[in-house]
């Protein structure tokens, strides 16, 4: 199959996984459907790699500083992280999670975890497992 053909392919596919996985991760609580994606995809960012550096999760929300503050100022209202000096660089603040931070954190995480077993579960353990493996060496990560 010609590039372009494998590429209008994988378009597609990645269109309606997408599709897919957003359909089965709106089963998320209801007490959590209220908040909006940027702060849960902070959420999650903060509850995977630990107290950040405004900057860092700027980054990582693929946001300048300046909007990741009012992001930071929701999440600190939600009672979900809070601000606290780095004990390396007392200059800097840090965001961390607080104990509701880290309940909502899990209970997002769990929905993630049902959505994507769900998506994988018309596939052999085999193929899931060569799937997982191939999006690994496409997106550089580790499994």
């Amino acid at each position: 199959m010609p590039t372009s053909d494998l590429t209008e392919s994988l378009t597609l596919a990645l269109r309606r996984l997408s599709a897919l996985y957003a359909q089965l991760a709106s089963e998320q609580s209801a007490e959590h459907a209220a908040y909006s994606k940027q702060d849960l995809h902070a959420l999650d960012a903060i509850g995977l790699e630990g107290p950040l550096r405004m900057g860092d999760l700027a980054d990582a929300l693929g946001v300048g500083q300046s909007a990741a503050t009012p992001i930071a100022d929701r999440l600190e209202a939600h009672g979900w992280i809070q601000r606290v000096r780095s004990e390396t660089d007392r200059r800097v603040w840090l965001v961390e999670l607080t104990e509701a931070g880290r309940r909502a954190f899990e209970a997002e995480d769990a929905v993630r975890k049902k959505a994507m077993a769900a998506m994988l579960a018309p596939l052999s353990q085999g193929e899931r497992e060569t799937f997982v493996a191939l999006l690994e060496k496409i997106t550089g990560g580790e499994a």
